[in-house]
């Protein structure tokens, strides 16, 4: 088999670590009996595509290449045809994932269903918002979102900000939430008409994002991100955690549940791209360039393997769909989401949402309710001290859940 990576230029760091990744799968092999050849070419040279073309027929699985003009370069010279191409990327040419080549990466509609898959099926949630930057990115995710929605017979209320101008924000997201402030209070009661709202945008943005939601008084949100909070938050300290209680995005690579191969530190998604790529590739057992069909059928028995990375599955249109991992936000960074905590954190901060829209005061979880505390004193339950509390603001400035507001059930 044949990997395709660049060995110089800005993509050159990633494809050393798939490299290594695939290396490390072939020297776990011939330590069990299976060996195989692995030929490198590498992309940044000006004769990749000879040397890859020079190859025996019998060197069909081609994996990569990285970058998207390679492809076309591949595409163009017929390399398609010739060899089964597992690429590197998010997406191929129109009409070509499938029927040209294959896909061996995560998509941007696979983050898309994880996101909907995770506050639809396990949250229950029917009714989404998003708030997107007017780039190519935002509008981009955010069209995929509506589309995917549509067809689960879900409608998207949406609004875009200028990415360069954080101070018309609050602005921007103003009619998504729709706050009214009552008669003889300053406080905006938000009058939102979703439950969770997506943010496609990279995770320098959300605290000021997060802030312009609370500005108009709506801290009650699922969050939901993309795979670019995945770099800023990986082995990260999180300033006002808190604010992200209910925060969740995609990811590919979760190392706790990885062979124990990938569990060195400092292996990382692009590794066990490698390492997934070649054991699947020898799972595939392909001695020549079969029909597109053929190739397909091949993928989909070869997808029974365990998988280093979020699996991969091809459907019978030679479509590939990777199961993406959840994580949350904490104050050390990023954690593999538990739905069932997920849902109990919810219902509490929908709780304490209902009570404090109404003026009442936070309650603990006996139900008691919370006094604020005196300097350097602990916070107290009301009942404790006889006396009535004012209604104190819940969790800071956390963003969370929706227009599900429930009181606590009468004791």
């Amino acid at each position: 088999m044949a990997l395709t990576l660049p060995s110089s230029g800005p993509y050159a760091p990633i494809g050393s670590k798939i490299r290594q990744g695939a290396q490390m799968a072939q020297k776990e092999m011939a330590a069990n009996g299976v060996n195989m050849h692995l030929e490198i070419i590498n992309t940044s040279a000006p004769d990749w595509l000879q040397k890859l073309k020079a190859l025996p027929p019998s060197c069909t699985v081609v994996g990569g290449p990285l970058q998207a003009p390679n492809y076309a370069q591949a595409r163009n010279a017929g390399v398609t045809a010739e060899r089964a191409l597992f690429t590197f990327l998010p997406s191929l040419e129109q009409g070509d994932e499938g029927t040209r080549a294959w896909r061996f990466f995560p998509s941007p509609q696979d983050q898309i269903d994880a996101l909907i898959g995770f506050a639809s099926d396990s949250l229950n949630i029917r009714s989404y918002g998003a708030f997107y930057p007017s780039d190519a990115y935002g509008a981009r995710m955010t069209g995929l979102l509506e589309q995917s929605l549509y067809k689960r017979n879900m409608a998207l209320q949406k609004a875009s900000y200028n990415p360069a101008d954080s101070t018309s924000w609050s602005t921007a997201v103003a009619p998504l939430i729709n706050a009214k402030t009552p008669e003889g209070s300053s406080t905006p009661v938000p009058q939102t008409a979703f439950e969770a709202l997506f943010l496609p945008d990279s995770w320098k943005n959300m605290e000021m994002l997060t802030t312009s939601l609370l500005y108009n008084g709506e801290d009650r949100l699922v969050l939901l991100g993309t795979t670019l909070w995945e770099q800023s938050l990986s082995g990260k300290t999180v300033t006002n955690a808190e604010k992200y209680t209910l925060a969740v995005f995609p990811a590919a690579w979760n190392q706790p549940q990885a062979p124990r191969t990938l569990q060195a530190p400092g292996t990382d998604f692009w590794n066990a791209l490698g390492y997934d790529f070649v054991r699947f590739a020898v799972s595939m057992g392909l001695d020549s360039r079969l029909t597109t069909p053929q190739v397909t059928a091949r993928a989909q028995r070869a997808s029974k393997m365990i998988w280093g990375m979020a699996p991969i599955s091809w459907d019978n249109a030679g479509v590939a769909h990777q199961k993406l991992f959840l994580f949350g936000v904490t104050a050390n960074g990023m954690t593999p989401v538990d739905a069932e905590a997920f849902q109990q954190a919810r219902a509490r901060v929908l709780q304490q949402a209902a009570l404090r829209m109404q003026g009442l005061p936070p309650v603990d979880a006996t139900g008691a309710p919370i006094t604020a505390p005196a300097a350097g004193a602990e916070a107290t339950p009301a009942v404790q001290t006889g006396q009535p509390q004012p209604s104190t603001p819940i969790m800071s400035n956390t963003p969370r859940p929706s227009y599900k507001l429930s009181l606590p059930a009468a004791r």
